[in-house]
């Protein structure tokens, strides 16, 4: 089994090389599920490590019905990471009434040409799932990130398995949400091609400074390498 690891610094995507990780998935704003990351940090993983590296578009936190004004930033991201020869993107968008955004992604697909995109988890929020993972599959995505429509891929095991199998050949289904070394067996046992996991782990910030202000109190997360290193040693 292959292992994506989110990621967003420089730092934690190398170590997530050094723990055997086979790509990464590059964010920012873990905390919210991942936002667009800086060109700047892209340009550095590009430079500094040898693993494919997947990269998020994704325009804001929240919901995945998007504005005629955020798909055009998407669109812009997509080309300025097209040209930094990124091994992937991951996008996703859907329609007010939890159905996939049928126009959007066929322009998506056609930006990205040759380079492989994966629909996010975005996928956890429509409507009619095996229907969407039937589109998927036609509209020509490489690959699903998903919970199985859980927050926890653990719980949406048995949907997982039944996308698996109707997915099979055509579209890797990347079990990912919660995922660690004391749930990960099962995702062996049923021989998924990929889990995905963000090995996270929240951190504190030393502020020197007595202002009560809230985006000082903002998470922040790192890599948790020993929960990584037991993912691994499980899934290798």
């Amino acid at each position: 089994m292959k292992i994506e690891v989110c990621v967003a610094s420089l730092e934690a995507a190398t170590r997530a090389e050094q723990l055997k990780a086979d790509r990464v998935e590059l964010c920012s704003e873990m905390g919210v599920g991942g936002v667009t990351p800086s060109i700047g940090l892209v340009e550095q993983l590009v430079e500094e490590i040898q693993i494919p590296i997947h990269v998020l578009v994704r325009p804001r936190s929240g919901d995945f019905n998007y504005s005629a004004n955020e798909f055009s930033l998407i669109l812009k991201d997509m080309e300025r990471l097209i040209d930094l020869n990124v091994a992937g993107i991951v996008v996703g968008a859907t329609t007010s009434t939890g159905a996939l955004a049928l126009p959007e992604l066929k322009e998506m697909l056609a930006l990205a040409g040759k380079i492989p995109l994966t629909f996010h988890r975005a996928f956890d929020v429509v409507e009619k799932p095996l229907f969407a993972l039937e589109q998927l599959i036609d509209l020509g995505f490489a690959a699903l990130l998903t919970g199985g429509q859980c927050e926890r891929a653990s719980d949406g095991f048995s949907l997982l398995k039944q996308m698996k199998s109707i997915a099979a050949g055509s579209l890797d289904i990347l079990p990912g949400g919660g995922v660690h070394a004391s749930n990960c067996q099962m995702f062996v046992d049923e021989q998924f091609n990929w889990l995905h996991l963000s090995a996270k782990k929240e951190i504190s910030l030393e502020v020197q400074t007595d202002k009560n202000l809230s985006f000082l109190e903002q998470p922040q997360y790192e890599l948790d390498e020993e929960r990584l290193k037991a993912v691994v040693a499980l899934c290798k």
